[in-house]
């Protein structure tokens, strides 16, 4: 059995003839067969994900063969793996009539952390809880806040979510670092839980500016990154076969998280995303566009968010405290947002570890010894 494409309708058109496991069809003058050790492995993925393996296929039947007379005569078919830049590695045999994909699998030699942070991918990954649960807690000492990143282990990808507690991380933030973060706030937003392990949705770090750019682009520019695509086929995913799942999301990931929602608006209107909760820790997004954007998915808050006064990104990115003395709170502890702190400590940022009180931000402050920066959370909490 075949199917004839348009070159127009390729893609959709073998997302949907694979799905049907029918095994056939044809493209650009080639017969296409997966085996059904592939067809499994296709079945299985997203929505996202199957596009991006339909893309691959195509590629792989569009290539020239053979070259010339003299590699059909000596090398009538060949094996060889395709994707050294996809998320995915496709084995496949090819000859001048025929493309057959034998198995697909994740590139493992591209995901994970890499050497160069602007190296890694936005890809699905299990973290494991390493030893006896130890949250973040108001009395801890900067040498105990130090040692949060020895609670997690390494990152393991995974094509689909299959624990009860899933992440995003937000921008700057390298795979070693986002493992261990979105675990403290995981331990944080679902108080008493302390997942063993739980699925991160990494949002890799380009850099800076190309990081700003993302946060930009979903956040007012009228545009939509690849991530939110990606998320939002994950959030379906989960509706559709996965566990019910509770989601933190930090800083940018609450931007993501955001645009996520309003793409599967915009493709699915009608479908309910309710299996899925979201707690927003520090989110660059708009409170009210989000609100909004939860009442027609079907998303339930699992708690308040957590943004402290003095974090320039829910106050200023997420336009959502613009008045003058917000400003000046964001201005003046921007730099330890960045991560210019007196003692080095994330305790000393309004922004990268869980909001837990201004209580407790002080004296994580007079414990790294910034005294003026205390002083001012000092001075705004008898103001409230």
């Amino acid at each position: 059995m075949k199917l004839e494409l348009n070159q127009a309708d390729t893609i959709g058109s073998a997302v949907r003839y694979i799905r049907g496991k029918g095994g056939f069809f044809r493209s650009v003058g080639r017969k296409v067969y997966l085996e059904p050790e592939a067809i499994s492995f296709f079945d299985d993925l997203n929505d996202y994900d199957q596009t991006q393996v339909a893309k691959e296929i195509e590629s792989i039947a569009s290539t020239p063969y053979p070259q010339n007379g003299l590699v059909q005569k000596l090398r009538p078919a060949f094996f060889k793996a395709k994707g050294i830049k996809s998320n995915f590695i496709l084995k496949y045999q090819l000859t001048s009539e025929n493309a057959i994909v034998s198995s697909i699998e994740l590139n493992l030699a591209v995901l994970g952390s890499q050497l160069k942070t602007k190296d890694e991918r936005t890809c699905l990954y299990n973290v494991k809880r390493l030893g006896k649960p130890k949250p973040f807690k108001e009395k801890m000492s900067l040498e105990e806040v130090n040692n949060l990143p020895n609670a997690w282990g390494n990152p393991i990808p995974v094509t689909k979510v299959t624990t009860q507690h899933a992440a995003v991380n937000g921008m700057l933030n390298d795979l070693v670092k986002a493992r261990w973060l979105m675990g403290t706030h995981l331990d944080t937003a679902y108080p008493g839980e302390l997942p063993p392990e739980y699925t991160l949705f990494h949002n890799p770090t380009e850099g800076g500016g190309l990081d700003f750019y993302e946060c930009a682009l979903d956040n007012g520019l009228g545009g939509m990154t690849e991530n939110a695509k990606a998320l939002a086929a994950v959030l379906k995913d989960i509706q559709l076969k996965g566990t019910a799942t509770k989601w933190v999301v930090h800083s940018q990931g609450g931007i993501i998280f955001k645009q996520a929602l309003k793409y599967h608006v915009r493709h699915n209107p009608q479908m309910s995303l309710s299996k899925n909760t979201v707690v927003f820790h520090s989110g660059g997004n708009n409170k009210n566009e989000t609100d909004a954007l939860l009442s027609k998915t079907g998303i339930k808050r699992a708690a308040q968010d957590r943004d402290n006064p003095f974090d320039l990104v829910p106050n200023l990115a997420g336009r959502n405290n613009l008045s003058l003395d917000s400003i000046k709170r964001s201005i003046a502890f921007s730099p330890k947002v960045f991560g210019k702190t007196k003692s080095g400590s994330t305790a000393e940022s309004p922004h990268t570890l869980p909001f837990l009180s201004l209580e407790a931000y002080h004296r994580f402050l007079t414990l790294a010894g910034d005294s003026k920066s205390a002083a001012k959370v000092k001075k705004h909490m008898s103001s409230m």
